[in-house]
């Protein structure tokens, strides 16, 4: 698998340790360098669409975390269009994006002047048939309890996302499918 984007490397590290044979490209030599000092040989310094090119029909999974975002939308369609191409038949395209949906993913959207883009699920699915994945789910990305303060958030926002969610189907009609995180995450396939 790849990490498209991977900065520092710290996904790729974490592969690695649950034994996945994992690498990783960024644009940036600054933060390849600092992968490679703290001993992640696993990543490269290039263009990952050289990489994915190279990777015709052979990579299991292609991650994209806060990477999609910094494209124009001619980049994002190219981008899913040589994610489609690398993988095997059953591989999986995984990536957290800006959630245009959330009242809150402004905070997101615009605190990167260099954010290009933003998404919704009804976007992301459309992006991924245009490249040739028929299977798509898109998954919030709500606060992770880890200590006792992030535990009391991911309580709160239970019945704040629901709140959300309610004022949705009231103005839109539609019962589900409504992520209202800031941002979200998907995984595409072309197979299920």
């Amino acid at each position: 698998m790849i990490d498209i984007g991977c900065g520092q490397g710290e996904l790729v590290r974490l592969l690695l340790a649950d034994g996945y044979e994992a690498w990783g490209i960024d644009v940036s030599a600054e933060q390849v360098a600092i992968a490679h000092s703290a001993g992640l040989a696993q990543v490269c310094h290039g263009d990952y669409r050289d990489m994915l090119t190279k990777s015709s029909g052979s990579l299991a999974a292609v991650t994209a975390t806060d990477l999609l975002e910094h494209m124009t939308k001619d980049e994002v369609l190219d981008t899913f269009d040589r994610v489609a191409h690398a993988l095997t038949e059953d591989g999986a395209f995984v990536a957290r994006v800006p959630n245009a949906v959330s009242p809150l993913g402004g905070n997101i959207r615009y605190g990167d002047f260099t954010h290009e883009t933003w998404y919704t699920a009804r976007s992301v699915k459309q992006l991924a048939a245009a490249a040739g994945f028929r299977y798509v789910t898109v998954l919030p990305c709500p606060p992770v309890a880890h200590g006792i303060l992030s535990a009391a958030r991911a309580v709160a926002w239970k019945p704040i996302s629901a709140l959300i969610k309610f004022a949705l189907t009231v103005e839109t009609g539609a019962f589900r499918g409504h992520v209202v995180t800031q941002n979200m995450t998907f995984v595409a396939r072309k197979t299920p």
